[in-house]
């Protein structure tokens, strides 16, 4: 744990976007068992190194208590460099195993020095991390993918729970030459068991529209479609989870986000030349169910996915279903150019009971 700060340590520090990177050593406890006096010479090389290179891509150290570090960087490939650098000089002595985790924010700077949610998140992500590993943030690996930085990659860890932190975070593990590479699952809870809301849509004749095109036009135009869902999923806080011929299958993890994604792909899809003028433009059948989700960083959503490939098999074409589940989630919200209108009950295909299903009717610039 960190040590309160200073009064004077806000002097000089970056304002605006900063980049802000939590290590600690893995096991020291353990480690100072195992080397005893000694040990304090293991930690104090290990400052060594991790000063050296923080200070290289422009890090000011923030607090440095026993075996942890917080630093800041005005940007985030400089914190990333540092990471990397910092792990393969500790690779090359093996007395330590280091984890880091980085998160990109807009933080409050008072005379005491950060506050804000921020900083816990970029805590609570380096306490996730393993011994060697470097996590981070979805919003430091967004401007790190936007750099395309030559030999470096980011694997994509899932969605997971961290302590203090209400909502899922999305998390990534750095890769690059002379990091390993592999590690266990992180020291958090994923979200299986969590509730989330899935969009399923679903292109109307995609088969008349496949022998029209051929093969290597209907792929160019599927390409189009998948585009155009993906813009407006991420612009509304959702992930693209599946794609393949004319459906999607798209995860929130909030209805209300859900129902606007869905709404602006509708408009999207009439709006743009995604598909040859010479061919009649399809439609989408879509979907929003809401349920409790199995193994979402697997893959794995459980029923709440057939249940949503249900509903948007029963939409008429150009038509939007919405389930009673997610349904409950919104009432009492207040839409923003979207509504819901109760169609009663039906019998899904492939379901005996009846159930509640509405229907999404969107009131956004351009709609019919």
């Amino acid at each position: 744990m960190l040590a309160p700060y200073d009064r004077t340590v806000s002097v000089g520090l970056p304002t605006g976007t900063v980049t802000f990177l939590f290590s600690d050593i893995e096991g020291s406890t353990e480690l100072s068992r195992q080397h005893g006096v000694a040990y304090g010479d293991l930690r104090a090389e290990h400052r060594r190194v991790l000063r050296e290179a923080f200070a290289a891509q422009g890090g000011s150290v923030i607090d440095a208590l026993g075996d942890a570090f917080f630093v800041v960087f005005d940007r985030a490939t400089d914190a990333l460099a540092a990471a990397v650098a910092a792990q393969r000089a500790l690779a090359n002595t093996g007395a330590v195993r280091v984890r880091i985790g980085i998160h990109t924010t807009e933080p409050h700077l008072h005379s005491d020095g950060y506050v804000g949610v921020g900083v816990t998140r970029a805590a609570r992500i380096c306490a996730a991390a393993h011994g060697r590993q470097i996590v981070v943030s979805q919003a430091t690996a967004a401007i790190v993918e936007d750099q395309n930085i030559a030999d470096l990659r980011l694997r994509d860890l899932g969605e997971h729970r961290l302590k203090d932190i209400s909502q899922p975070q999305r998390l990534f593990q750095v890769e690059a030459e002379g990091l390993l590479s592999e590690f266990p699952p992180l020291a958090a809870a994923t979200t299986a068991g969590s509730i989330g809301t899935l969009l399923v849509t679903d292109l109307v004749g995609w088969g008349r529209i496949m022998r029209e095109l051929g093969d290597d036009a209907a792929a160019a135009a599927a390409t189009a479609y998948y585009r155009i869902v993906d813009e407006h999923v991420r612009a509304n806080n959702g992930r693209l989870v599946e794609r393949g011929g004319d459906h999607t299958l798209s995860l929130f993890s909030t209805a209300e986000d859900a129902v606007i994604a869905a709404a602006r792909i509708r408009m999207g899809l009439r709006e743009s030349d995604w598909i040859d003028d010479g061919i009649n433009k399809p439609t989408i059948c879509a979907a929003i169910h809401t349920g409790r989700l199995a193994r979402p960083s697997e893959g794995h959503f459980g029923s709440p996915a057939f249940h949503a490939f249900r509903l948007s098999a029963s939409a008429e074409p150009g038509q939007i279903l919405v389930s009673h589940a997610t349904q409950a989630m919104l009432e009492g919200q207040i839409l923003d150019r979207v509504s819901l209108r109760d169609l009663g009950e039906r019998v899904l295909p492939g379901a005996e009971a009846p159930e509640r299903v509405y229907e999404l009717v969107d009131e956004l610039p351009g709609a019919d």
